[in-house]
């Protein structure tokens, strides 16, 4: 056998050898094998808590529960495992903006690192103006809120902003007050109206009670000035 033809049956040994186990760890990974590991993903649970660090930057941790030891959690590029059912991953993220948290198959499954499902959090914007002074007496306060999404592009705005709320609380007060007065008015009426059997009785009574007052002080009265003639 020439060397030719030596060489050739080496590659093709060769080749047989390298598809070949490549076709069989592929096929290790079957559909049910699959299919069952991507039920377990699906099981997983993704939140945030909102945390700062020494110097105050705020930043989030995502917290994933019910991982199972086969499944790995991707995010942002990296992988995590877990062996406990919880992962918690700092994340240095701005917020505001909804982001993938990816699940593939574990290190000691027949699918390592096989794409089985993405699960998706929203994370809000943190907004910074909500630490003012200001912010504890007027809460309400819309650029006040921790969860404002909107911009605020500087301070004057936002001092801007806030006077125009303090004016309208000014102005809603006086209206608040009559508003009052006027729903006691209408409850005292509703009360009267849908308990007649109570309060007629007792109107008659008391009716009755200052007009015998009446009466007996305008007889003493009388009385006074024919002693006095």
């Amino acid at each position: 056998m020439n060397n030719k033809i030596k060489k050739s049956l080496l590659v093709i040994i060769l080749l047989v050898l390298v598809f070949g186990v490549t076709i069989k760890v592929d096929a290790l990974c079957t559909s049910r094998k699959f299919s069952n590991l991507k039920m377990i993903a699906y099981k997983a649970e993704v939140s945030y808590e909102l945390k700062f660090d020494s110097n105050h930057n705020y930043y989030y941790v995502l917290t994933v529960n019910n991982v199972d030891p086969n499944i790995l959690v991707m995010f942002n590029g990296d992988f995590y495992e877990t062996t406990t059912g919880t992962i918690e991953i700092p994340a240095i993220v701005t917020g505001g903006t909804t982001y993938d948290v990816k699940l593939y198959g574990g290190y000691e499954t027949d699918c390592v690192e096989e794409y089985l499902y993405t699960k998706k959090i929203s994370l809000p914007k943190y907004n910074r103006y909500s630490e003012r002074d200001e912010c504890i007496e007027y809460e309400e306060f819309y650029m006040c809120n921790k969860w404002y999404a909107g911009e605020i592009a500087n301070d004057e705005v936002f001092e801007e902003e806030l006077n125009k709320y303090k004016s309208s609380l000014v102005e809603k007060e006086p209206e608040e007050k009559e508003e009052t007065k006027k729903n006691i008015i209408e409850k005292i009426i509703d009360f009267y109206t849908n308990n007649k059997i109570i309060t007629i009785p007792i109107t008659v009574i008391i009716v009755g009670f200052i007009l015998y007052k009446v009466v007996i002080s305008i007889i003493r009265r009388k009385n006074r000035i024919k002693l006095d003639e």
